[in-house]
């Protein structure tokens, strides 16, 4: 993966897990490029750990010579963090949060907060968002001068999110409630609250969507024209991407596939979904099939690795992470000329909103989609109908009784 790639998309997965846009943008800017800058004057194209560790000790001189804030400092390393992470394990490690907090506690509640922690189990994506929320309300106790849980009820909880609403945005109120929820159930379990407020915590937020775009068709043709089919690389990058194109299936679900996943008497490619773990069986088209038949017998690496993708070189085990799609289906994208920029949701998940877009442009009811893509709700597929531009307009209003007057 080139340092550039790995900026873009680790930019992209800040937003996935729950920063907001203007901090991944700040981030890109003040971190990021300053690191492809120093890549280049290196001749390094392709990411490496000893060029990255010759920059962070170049940021830690620069630090100790120009006197520079420790603001400054902290967030170049957090970010270099960020990018280590990112390409070692295709997550971005959110721990660092609770080491450098804003909301300071006193011992009581990071007694509360690290037996919290200590006794669940959290996904590495939300567990950076738990410690966030955790912590702001336990420092806004503080402030209103509350340095236990005592007397606490139903009424500091609705003041807390009254708070959050004069300073938050939708999407960040939605995470709070979620989280804050999550620490009452803990709190009610060890008898520290007296409820769980489970439905004062139940109420709806409507959070603003961006759209991005999906796919274009004659793009995507583009791209996969650029592929060599002849070569073992090729038959296996165009299996990965016509699969991403016809099925919808995410890279992490691609990423995890196994030859085992392919029913070819049935027809069908049956998952585990990575993201929520639900069970998928999707209809094995015959020109996926054939693609995938192609790098099987004409280009799969004999080897005992179950993953149906393999690397090209050894060792020949399967990818990673997904990071590895993504760059793959960006290399392709900039060899067909096409223009590719940060948060521009032109990556292989455009491949997904590509297949939303045709199903719903085709007539198929938003539950079917829901279905066909795996999501447990069905709220996450209408977003497919904003893509509809065709049927949109048929539900636009013309302009009878509110006709453009002359002004005299």
């Amino acid at each position: 993966m080139t340092i550039q790639e790995l900026a873009s998309q680790t930019a992209e997965a800040m937003q996935a897990v729950g920063y907001a846009e203007y901090t991944a943008l700040r981030y890109y800017i003040d971190v990021y490029v300053p690191v492809i800058r120093f890549f280049e004057k290196k001749g390094k194209a392709e990411y490496d750990p000893e060029t990255m560790a010759e920059f962070t000790q170049w940021i830690e001189e620069r630090a100790d010579c120009n006197g520079c804030g420790r603001a400054w400092y902290l967030k170049v390393k957090r970010g270099i963090s960020q990018l280590v992470s990112f390409h070692d394990t295709g997550k971005i490690d959110w721990y660092w949060l609770s080491k450098v907090s804003k909301f300071k506690l006193n011992n009581y509640y990071e007694g509360i907060l690290a037996e919290f922690l200590a006794n669940n189990e959290f996904h590495l994506n939300t567990k950076g968002d738990i410690v966030w929320v955790a912590r702001k309300y336990f420092a806004w106790l503080l402030m209103e001068g509350y340095g236990t849980l005592d007397g606490i009820g139903a009424k500091e909880i609705q003041r807390f999110m009254n708070y959050c609403f004069q300073h938050m945005k939708s999407s960040g109120i939605h995470n709070v409630k979620l989280y804050l929820k999550k620490l009452y159930a803990y709190l009610f379990q060890t008898d520290r609250a007296e409820s769980s407020y489970h439905e004062l915590l139940s109420f709806k937020v409507s959070r603003e969507t961006k759209i991005l775009p999906a796919v274009p068709a004659d793009e995507l043709a583009k791209t996969l024209s650029m592929i060599d089919r002849h070569t073992r690389k090729g038959k296996r990058d165009y299996a990965i991407i016509l699969l991403g194109a016809v099925t919808g299936l995410r890279a992490c679900d691609i990423t995890n596939l196994k030859l085992t996943d392919i029913d070819w008497v049935s027809g069908e490619i049956k998952i585990v979904q990575s993201k929520t773990g639900v069970s998928l069986a999707l209809p094995l088209t015959k020109d996926v099939g054939e693609a995938i038949k192609d790098y099987i017998l004409k280009a799969r690496p004999d080897t005992e690795c179950d993953s149906l993708f393999i690397r090209r070189d050894p060792p020949h085990s399967g990818f990673v992470n997904a990071v590895a799609i993504g760059s793959m289906y960006d290399f392709y994208r900039k060899k067909a000329g096409l223009s590719r920029e940060p948060f521009d949701g032109k990556g292989f998940h455009s491949l997904r909103r590509s297949v939303g877009k045709n199903l719903v442009t085709a007539g198929v009811s938003v539950a079917t989609v829901a279905q066909i893509l795996g999501h447990e709700d069905v709220e996450s597929s209408k977003r497919y109908i904003s893509l509809d531009s065709h049927h949109l307009k048929e539900c636009a209003l013309d302009f009878a009784g509110i006709e453009v007057g002359h002004h005299e």
